[in-house]
C-alpha cells in the first residue's frame, strides 16, 4: 500500500507554519551548531503544532489564514521561549535549592 501524501495539506499545516516561524527566529536565538539550529526549528514547530490550534479555538478565529499566522507567531516565539527555559535551567543552582530544603526540615 502506497502512503497518500498530500503536499498541499502539509504546507497548510500548523506544524509547517511553526517551522517557518522558527526558521525566522533562528536569527535572534542562540544555537551555534547546525544540530542545535535543527533542534530549535523542530521544537518551535512542535510548540506551534500543538498550541496554535488551541489558541485558534480559544480566540474563536474562523479564518484559516489568521490561524496560520498565529502558528507562525507561536513557532517564532515558542523557539525563543524554549531557549529561555533551557537557559534558566542551566543557570539554576539546584544544589543550593536542595540544601535549603534539607536545612529547613531539621
Amino acid at each position: 500500500m502506497t502512503p497518500d501524501i498530500d503536499p498541499e495539506h502539509a504546507l497548510r499545516s500548523h506544524f509547517f507554519a511553526g517551522a517557518a516561524g522558527s526558521a525566522v527566529a533562528l536569527r535572534f536565538a542562540p544555537g551555534a551548531s547546525w544540530l542545535e539550529r535543527v533542534a530549535n526549528v523542530a521544537s518551535g514547530s512542535v510548540v506551534a503544532g500543538i498550541c496554535s490550534p488551541a489558541l485558534v479555538e480559544w480566540f474563536h478565529v474562523s479564518s484559516p489564514g489568521i490561524g496560520y499566522a498565529i502558528a507562525f507567531g507561536v513557532g517564532m516565539f515558542g523557539l525563543s521561549l524554549a531557549a529561555a527555559i533551557i537557559q534558566a535551567i542551566r543557570e539554576l543552582e539546584l544544589s543550593k535549592i536542595i540544601a535549603g530544603w534539607l536545612g529547613r526540615r531539621e
